[in-house]
């Protein structure tokens, strides 16, 4: 992260109406998702100071940023490509992602399950940080993060040790907190958070194109991997119907270089269709929706490398964040 973009994200915070110790708002976490995507850009600190890469969650985003202003945290542990989950494996057969966002928008046609859009996002994820001065990083153990709001705009983001799984990746350096332990709370006061979408979202194509719009940033056209970080953002922030999903997974279909990877399972088991794109601000990065094959809402999103990283020594292919959604029925869920 270069000087002025770290600047350009701290201006967002209006010094005039928020209180000294107020937390970050999720826009900051959205904007260091950008940034860590980005090729290396040459640094203007001293060579001794060396910054924190991260995909972090909304919790720990003040930790995040102060870390990268001051430079001065620093974990050292294993090389980071020993550290990041494997890859999930599709199946081989050719798909074709228009016919793949069909099936799923007929499975939420005819779903009962009833889900309400509702101003709280509840997600499993996993996260790592790396530095990028000698390719080391720790791994955080997966998350729950915890997000409720209300119409005032108060609320919370509460941050849980999950329970760590054989996948590759959960490995759970010593000392981590046990699974449940709160590591992380940050509260809102009222006019505090700063959603995309104060209402649920509409559930029509223009209305979720445009807040796919607003919520990647993007200026110009649209792409699919535009489009799938957006989609991850605003389901950051809402629950979302199975219309107002089916009506986002249009908004994808429609979109250029949008893929279909295939179906495979999920982290937690779950089947799913993989629908990918390539984002046009963030380089060398490849994202995905995890789509649920029985349900046809949108159930996980990932992010990997397209290239290998040799700053932190990640291959291609490695896996930078994933996160879970519809998990509230798993018993170690947060209630």
């Amino acid at each position: 992260m270069i000087d002025d973009e770290l600047a350009r994200a701290m201006r967002r915070i209006d010094p005039a109406a928020t209180p000294l110790d107020a937390p970050i708002p999720l826009d900051a976490e959205r904007r260091l998702r950008e940034i860590v995507g980005r090729d290396p850009a040459p640094r203007r600190r001293p060579a001794r100071r060396r910054p924190l890469v991260a995909l972090t969650s909304a919790a720990a985003a003040v930790v995040v940023i102060l870390t990268i202003v001051t430079g001065v945290l620093w974990m050292p542990a294993p090389s980071a490509s020993a550290l990041t989950p494997t890859p999930l494996v599709y199946t081989a057969e050719p798909v074709d992602p228009g016919q793949a966002i069909e099936d799923a928008r007929a499975a939420l046609a005819r779903d009962d399950d009833e889900v309400a859009a509702e101003r709280r996002s509840l997600s499993l994820g996993w996260y790592f940080s790396a530095s990028a001065d000698g390719a080391e990083a720790t791994v955080f153990r997966r998350e729950w993060v915890d997000l409720r709001w209300n119409r005032d705009f108060s609320g919370s983001v509460v941050t849980i040790a999950a329970e760590a799984t054989d996948a590759d990746g959960d490995t759970v350096p010593a000392g981590d907190p046990p699974p449940g332990t709160v590591v992380g709370e940050v509260r809102y006061v009222q006019n505090q958070f700063r959603p995309l979408s104060p209402e649920p979202p509409a559930p029509t194509v223009d209305a979720m194109r445009a807040l796919l719009r607003s919520s990647s940033g993007v200026e110009g056209e649209l792409t699919a991997g535009d489009a799938i970080t957006g989609a991850r953002t605003v389901l950051g922030e809402w629950t979302l119907d199975d219309a107002q999903q089916s009506a986002l997974l249009e908004v994808v279909a429609a979109t250029p270089g949008v893929r279909s990877l295939g179906t495979t399972r999920d982290r937690i088991g779950r089947e799913v269709v993989g629908i990918a794109g390539v984002p046009s601000s963030i380089a060398n990065t490849d994202v995905t929706l995890l789509v649920s094959v029985e349900t046809g809402r949108i159930v996980g999103f990932e992010s990997a490398l397209i290239g290998a990283n040799t700053d932190l020594d990640l291959p291609p292919g490695s896996v930078t964040e994933y996160a879970l959604w519809d998990v509230r029925d798993r018993e170690d869920a947060p209630r």
